[in-house]
């Protein structure tokens, strides 16, 4: 039998967090260094959420429209390495590790243009370059790892 308590969660757009949560927001945060170490709750381990008022907030959502006022595009991951860093100058969105990547790449002398190798992403959009400067395309990466059989499974 359930407890009764109905937590549901909430869209995290500029505007929709409530005052209170943002405030039990900023008590769950510690300095430590440059960073800001989530002391809140991490869902499987690695995921900061707030949970406010029977609502569950995604952690890392809240602290990328506090520092940048819009939401972010995708997942926001923390780009310094560091797990639970919630520091707004420290995240990062699809969008700018997109931008992180084509800066990368024209570093090493390589234009993300065009189509990937098996021509069915815009390296624009999906390119990145290895260290060794081979050109490979995430999109066609995520596809193989969605197509990938299951360990022990028996072919038909």
């Amino acid at each position: 039998m359930t407890s009764g308590r109905i937590v549901r969660t909430a869209p995290v757009t500029p505007g929709a967090v409530p005052t209170a949560a943002i405030w039990a927001f900023r008590d769950r945060l510690d300095r430590v260094g440059d960073h800001r170490i989530w002391s809140g709750t991490a869902s499987k381990g690695t995921t900061p959420v707030l949970f406010h008022d029977d609502t569950v907030y995604p952690a890392r959502r809240v602290a990328w429209i506090l520092h940048h006022g819009t939401a972010p595009v995708g997942l926001v991951k923390a780009g310094c390495g560091i797990r639970l860093c919630m520091h707004g100058p420290h995240l990062t969105d699809d969008v700018t590790r997109q931008r992180e990547r084509v800066l990368y790449a024209a570093l090493h002398g390589v234009t993300l243009a065009g189509p990937c190798p098996a021509g069915t992403h815009e390296l624009a959009e999906y390119g990145y370059v290895r260290p060794t400067g081979v050109t490979e395309c995430r999109g066609c990466d995520n596809a193989r790892r969605r197509t990938k059989p299951l360990e022990g499974a028996r072919a038909a």
